[in-house]
């Protein structure tokens, strides 16, 4: 029985289809069988990844849960006249570099007044804010603290040196700063310069 003109078209292309897929799973197998070595590599690397993730979340899950004791410990501590160990412990906890657990050390300390040598309280200050990985707000807040902390100490030009970058800033903390330089200008009765800061603070 003879073919017709379509029935043949057809079943060629149909043949073309069948001969393609065929050389594609040749290929790939090909490919697998070159690349085997590579790819048991990489798939056990990104196995490898996925574990060290999820073993790194749960040991910085515990190491906060251990901060939150030793801080929840220091205030039990200062509450029963312990001062020393509660500042021991308030000690390593700035050590530990830690982004609440640090700057919250040093708030209790200054609060409590377990340590009267102020260099001693601004050098913790810098060991903060050079050390712990702070995001920019948290930074500006602490940079404000500490300025409050030295107070009418610091000089014109560390106090502007200080305060300009978050005044020119969108830091939620502009305001404070401003209004800070202000207010230190007008005690010194230069308002000129206080009219200054009160227009950028608008």
């Amino acid at each position: 029985m003879m073919l017709s003109r379509k029935n043949f078209l057809q079943k060629k292309i149909v043949f073309k289809m069948d001969q393609e897929n065929n050389n594609n799973k040749f290929s790939l197998s090909v490919f697998f069988e070159k690349n085997k070595i590579k790819l048991l590599v990489i798939i056990s690397l990104i196995i490898l990844i996925i574990f060290g993730v999820i073993i790194l979340g749960e040991v910085n899950k515990n190491k906060v849960a251990k901060l939150s004791e030793t801080f929840n410990k220091a205030q039990i501590l200062i509450k029963n006249d312990k001062r020393d160990e509660a500042l021991n412990s308030l000690i390593m906890l700035i050590n530990q570099n830690e982004t609440f657990y640090s700057p919250s050390a040093l708030n209790l300390i200054i609060e409590n007044n377990l340590i009267k040598d102020e260099d001693k309280i601004i050098s913790l200050f810098n060991q903060i804010l050079k050390d712990t990985k702070l995001d920019e707000e948290t930074k500006n807040l602490i940079i404000i603290k500490k300025t409050f902390f030295i107070g009418d100490k610091i000089e014109e030009a560390d106090l502007l040196k200080t305060f300009k970058p978050i005044i020119q800033s969108n830091s939620i903390w502009k305001s404070t700063a401003s209004d800070y330089l202000k207010k230190y200008y007008i005690s010194k009765r230069e308002f000129e310069k206080a009219k200054e800061f009160k227009f950028e603070n608008k």
